[in-house]
């Protein structure tokens, strides 16, 4: 507390550090342009000289410092890649290139042009934007944009027994929701609330058709009211165009929204005396704080922070929610070979995510604002963000467990996307709605 009041007094008025809202004696860094994972954050506990009742806290040092040595290591070879590609010298450190991600020339990373065209209406633009794979196996690297539904393996989940002892991870073995759906749109300013201005009151996507195995018999379970899980889940993944770095530039960036419909047999499982631990642990983050279509942005409830024990390390908070995405075809893309290590890790979403849940409980909406994140991960965003149209990637969904009990993790839904280009694939859904305005206006003077 000293050092933070001499810190605050040598900085004027400026306040250089908060407490946590739980009251312990932890200061953290004020929240900045560098997001929630900040890149110099620290933690400070103070004890009286002789005094051991605190000595365990210490050991949070120990972790932060080798938190930063990571970082370092990230940030020293993020910081050789962009220096050898745009001077186009090779240097030792540059080496963590593949040799034969370099030889790629521009023809190379140019997409080939898309073989489907769009001009949807304002307000109808679900699933004309991004068209879906349906043939078996992947498309050719570099064609797109394309997204398929994935089988909801292959993405690696915790496991017990004892995970927190142990760290094991195994295979995800599918899903709760099915994917029928992606777009990409885009507009003056960051999209949100993507079901209350774009879907209600009638436009919710409609159940996908029974599998050819069900037809000419009977369907499975439907979803009714009664259910306690959503019909519909939709997902808000908005992705700036810059860094951030300067606070006062204006980026809408764009969003890419999927959308996922409930399985019947998790109607079924969710109903049963008990249910899997997976399909618990999303009832009771269903059943959470949220926001309301037309609430206020301000409004706590709204953040997935409100769901954050500050008290414990949300690796050990069973209940929030994580995204991990696994790039299918890394040896297509040229990135520095060291960020292979992370493909497939997970990532929590709480201060960089939004929620907002239908009052009938049809619907749940998540936002994840990748603004949010730290500058490293926006920087190597707009870094690479050509080598995109060149990517295969799955994308999982899923509520963290931590105990025996929460085990083993399930997926709530999961996707993949292939050859999406950020910049020229969104479709305007301003543009497109002050243009059907001046049609209408001139069509009602004609």
């Amino acid at each position: 507390q000293r050092r933070a009041r001499a810190r605050s007094a040598a900085m004027g008025s400026a306040q250089c550090c908060t407490r946590r809202g739980d009251g312990s004696g932890v200061c953290d860094v004020n929240e900045s342009i560098f997001g929630e994972d900040a890149f110099y954050r620290d933690a400070f506990y103070d004890c009286d000289e002789g005094n051991t009742m605190h000595d365990s806290l210490f050991c949070t040092a120990k972790e932060q410092a080798r938190l930063k040595i990571r970082k370092t290591y990230v940030a020293a070879n993020f910081a050789s890649f962009e220096l050898t590609r745009k001077t186009g010298v090779h240097t030792a450190l540059g080496c963590c290139v593949k040799p034969s991600a370099r030889g790629l020339s521009d023809d190379d990373l140019r997409r080939p042009s898309r073989d489907f065209n769009c001009d949807p209406e304002p307000k109808s633009w679900f699933g004309k934007t991004v068209k879906e794979w349906a043939r078996p196996g992947l498309p050719d690297t570099g064609t797109g944009p394309y997204w398929s539904r994935s089988n909801g393996h292959s993405l690696k989940v915790r496991c017990g027994p004892s995970y927190k002892q142990t760290g094991k991870k195994t295979e995800s073995q599918g899903t709760m929701y099915e994917a029928i759906g992606c777009d990409a749109i885009r507009g003056k300013e960051k999209l949100t609330n993507i079901v209350e201005r774009f879907f209600l009151p009638d436009r919710l996507p409609p159940p996908p058709p029974p599998p050819e195995s069900d037809a000419g018999g009977g369907h499975g379970l439907q979803w009714t009211k009664a259910c306690p899980l959503p019909r519909v889940i939709c997902i808000n993944l908005m992705l700036p165009y810059t860094t951030g770095m300067l606070p006062m530039r204006k980026d809408g960036g764009c969003s890419f929204v999927g959308w996922f419909h409930v399985k019947p047999e998790t109607i079924k499982a969710v109903a049963g005396p008990e249910p899997p631990s997976c399909v618990r642990l999303f009832k009771e983050f269903f059943e959470g704080p949220a926001g309301v279509p037309g609430g206020e942005q301000s409004d706590p409830n709204r953040s997935l922070f409100a769901r954050v024990n500050s008290s414990t390390k949300k690796d050990q908070q069973a209940g929030l929610f994580k995204v991990i995405a696994k790039c299918l075809n890394p040896e297509d893309v040229q990135v520095p070979e060291m960020f292979h290590t992370y493909n497939g890790k997970p990532c929590l979403i709480t201060k960089c995510g939004y929620i907002i849940r239908d009052p009938n409980r049809e619907w749940l909406e998540v936002g994840i604002d990748v603004r949010g994140f730290n500058i490293l991960a926006r920087k190597m965003l707009c870094s690479f963000r050509q080598l995109l149209p060149r990517t295969k990637i799955q994308y999982g969904f899923l509520i963290q467990g931590v105990e025996d009990e929460d085990m083993p993790e399930g997926l709530l839904c999961d996707m993949s996307v292939h050859g999406i280009d950020m910049m020229e694939d969104p479709f305007d859904v301003d543009a497109a709605e002050e243009a059907a305005e001046s049609n209408q206006a001139a069509s009602s003077t004609s």
